[in-house]
């Protein structure tokens, strides 16, 4: 690749650049990635855009032609994302600008720039693009392709990709884009995901996990390679190692005046730019979170502290389990058919999705908790829930009734013929605590779902007179799934009639 962006590109790759592509494409004997995934944090304006501009072109016109025995030209499909399309539109155009057919073509139509930009050898492998919006594509005569979607739009879904790149990995606020991106990798040979961005805090929670998971790998690999308990080979068989975390950051305790932090963190100073245009932010009154995260590389987190007991909510985990054949063995944590049902049912702040979940007893007289369901719009979010109540037969839906979204749901469920339990007043705290305690006591269960899963890791909390209630504008996520259930579990302990039947179904005592 560093190769072919010289000669064909004209580009001489900074040392850091080839560096990681020396490391990051790595390969296996058999030829394949070493690495499925690629995750690279750097500070801004180190030429992270000019790199994966080289690595798309690369993919396009060279690797779409490397296993043609597993995955012919004509399937190759390279996507860059980003948290939105027009970020993930730039780095396309730039890839354009070098193969577009139509600049030769109609060269009046373009710039000079755009004239000088084009490399014939590209240009004779191209088919014109697809430049409407909504359906751009760089299209090779080998039926390769390039495509881009906005990852918070779940592009790419449902086609079989072969290479991705996903911008600005730190404004993933949640793991709906990463899961559908790199889902779509999972069937194709030899498939590649990029990554790269620089640092974020704690509303970064994709990079933020990864990151972390990679740091808690190292911990082994010290303990067990670096000591001469095991070999590289052996950890590497024992270990998912098909990760790869590149980070170039300062120390976490560095002054902001420190040179040698910039040049840490900044690995292409001297090319193009000096310390000193660093340091001359600080004077220009740039906050200091700021220049820590996207300058130096310095997570900022310690703004943040789970309200639930993360360390507990995996051991309260059931989930389903499946054999080789992916049948189900196992079917998870499910609520008894003696006990009642309560759905809850909670509201993002951007208004875009609507959890419902639900609370039931289970045989062994602890609570079950699920997310069952998320509706897009909240006009059809009422409609929704009489289904699956008619469904179950449920009467009850527990939701907060006042000062948040969900709340404008209460009349339309009513008149739907539901009973709503309000949860609002003094229940907003005592539904937060009792959520808080079950789980700490350890009397309930939940399936291991993802979105409830972030929820309880990133759930904040506020305090609204004496007591602490869920608090969604600083949670760094999305935490109605977590609010849904717990609303439906509050829901079910409000009942007396249902506790108290409940109790005596399982032979226990009515507290």
């Amino acid at each position: 690749m560093i190769e072919f962006a010289a000669r064909f590109l004209g580009i001489k790759l900074r040392p850091w650049q080839r560096w990681l592509l020396i490391h990051a494409l790595e390969l296996l004997e058999d030829g394949r990635y070493r690495y499925r995934k690629v995750v690279i944090i750097v500070g801004r304006q180190n030429g992270k855009t000019k790199l994966i501009e080289v690595l798309a072109l690369w993919w396009l016109f060279v690797d779409s032609e490397s296993f043609p025995e597993h995955i012919p030209a004509d399937e190759f499909l390279v996507l860059g994302t980003a948290q939105d399309k027009d970020t993930a539109k730039k780095v396309w155009k730039k890839v354009l600008r070098r193969c577009n057919p139509n600049v030769q073509k109609w060269p009046n139509r373009f710039s000079p720039a755009a004239r000088a930009a084009i490399v014939p050898a590209l240009v004779g492998e191209a088919m014109p693009p697809s430049e409407s919006n909504g359906s751009e594509a760089i299209i090779l005569k080998n039926g390769a392709q390039y495509q881009i979607a906005a990852s918070t739009s779940g592009g790419g879904r449902g086609d079989s990709i072969s290479r991705a790149v996903l911008d600005e990995l730190r404004e993933q606020k949640n793991w709906e884009g990463w899961a559908a991106l790199s889902k779509t990798l999972n069937g194709t040979y030899n498939s590649q995901m990029w990554a790269i961005s620089s640092a974020g805090d704690a509303r970064s929670v994709v990079l933020k996990d990864i990151r972390d998971s990679a740091l808690e790998a190292l911990k082994d690999w010290q303990a067990y390679v670096d000591a001469g308990i095991t070999s590289i080979e052996e950890y590497a068989n024992t270990h998912d190692v098909s990760i790869g975390v590149f980070e170039w950051s300062a120390p976490e305790d560095c002054k902001l005046d420190d040179p040698d932090a910039y040049l840490q963190s900044n690995p292409s100073i001297g090319y193009g730019y000096e310390v000193d245009a660093l340091l001359s932010d600080l004077e220009s009154g740039e906050p200091e979170h700021v220049t820590r995260t996207e300058v130096l590389g310095i997570w900022v987190t310690a703004t943040f502290d789970p309200s639930l007991n993360v360390e507990v909510w995996p051991e309260l985990a059931d989930p389903p389990e499946t054999d080789a054949e992916g049948a189900i063995v196992y079917n998870g944590s499910e609520i008894s058919s003696t006990s009642p049902v309560i759905l809850g049912v909670d509201t993002s702040t951007d208004r875009k999705r609507t959890w419902i979940g639900v609370a039931g007893w289970r045989d062994d007289g602890l609570q079950h908790l699920e997310v069952i369901d998320v509706v897009g719009r909240m006009t059809a979010v009422a409609g929704r829930v009489k289904a699956i109540a008619d469904e179950w037969d449920i009467q009850f839906v527990a939701l907060q009734a006042r000062g948040c979204n969900a709340s404008e749901l209460k009349e339309p469920l009513e008149k739907l013929g539901l009973i709503v339990i309000e949860v609002s007043g003094p229940a907003l705290g005592a539904g937060t605590g009792k959520m808080h305690d079950r789980v700490e006591d350890r009397r309930m269960r939940h399936r291991s779902q993802e979105a409830l899963d972030q929820a309880v890791k990133h759930a904040a909390t506020k305090k609204l007179n004496d007591v602490r209630v869920w608090d969604r504008e600083s949670s760094p996520v999305d935490i109605a799934p977590l609010i849904a259930v717990s609303n439906a579990a509050y829901g079910l302990e409000a009942m007396p009639d249902a506790q108290e039947s409940a109790y005596e179904d399982h032979g226990l005592l009515v507290a």
